[in-house]
């Protein structure tokens, strides 16, 4: 290793003169390593067919994606009206549905499904479906988006999203007197 000298420039800024000093050895290494790195990434993401981290990330959605629609299928195909039935005549459980109902539905449903922006629960009129408790879960789990009604089966578990079908199960019949009747009249279930 050369010996470091101190050797004083000739020239003054400010009343401060430096030295001519090299830069140290590992800052020098790190520059050169920076740049080669630097190059070899150019080639291999830029040029080759390094996989970029978008590309990445896009292959992970479409294979979580994938997952999540078989875990989806599975599920629905465990789910029916004798098990909604179930559900609806658990009164834990509809207490609990009940309870994520005023939460997310009261808002345009009203405390009861008597209707204020949504549709009256309680009587026996159904804009969408025939008033069963699969096409009420359906509804709820897709949502509706043309009259704004978001889906909650992504924000729900299926055990959250089958207590809220089984509360709103228990109201209908109750014809309770709120927003006017919507949709067609079906039998009651």
């Amino acid at each position: 290793m050369a010996k470091v000298t101190d050797e004083l420039l000739d020239h003054e800024y400010d009343g401060i003169r430096e030295f001519d000093n090299p830069t140290p050895g590992w800052w020098n290494w790190i520059f050169f390593l920076s740049f080669v790195f630097s190059v070899v990434y150019f080639f291999h993401y830029h040029v080759g067919s390094g996989q970029g981290v978008l590309a990445s990330y896009e292959a992970e959605m479409k294979e979580y994606r994938e997952i999540e629609k078989q875990r989806a299928l599975a599920e629905a195909k465990n789910i029916s009206e004798e098990k909604l039935a179930s559900v609806m005549n658990d009164a834990s459980a509809v207490t609990a549905g009940e309870t994520t109902y005023s939460q997310l539905c009261a808002s345009c449903h009203n405390k009861q499904g008597e209707g204020l922006i949504g549709p009256n629960l309680t009587d026996e009129y159904w804009l969408h479906g025939d008033g069963s408790l699969m096409a009420i879960r359906k509804v709820v789990a897709t949502g509706v988006a043309a009259k704004g009604m978001p889906g909650w089966g992504k924000v729900l578990s299926t055990e959250d999203l089958n207590k809220v079908v089984g509360f709103i199960g228990t109201l209908r019949g109750k014809n309770l007197e709120g927003k006017e009747p919507q949709g067609k009249k079906v039998a009651q279930q």
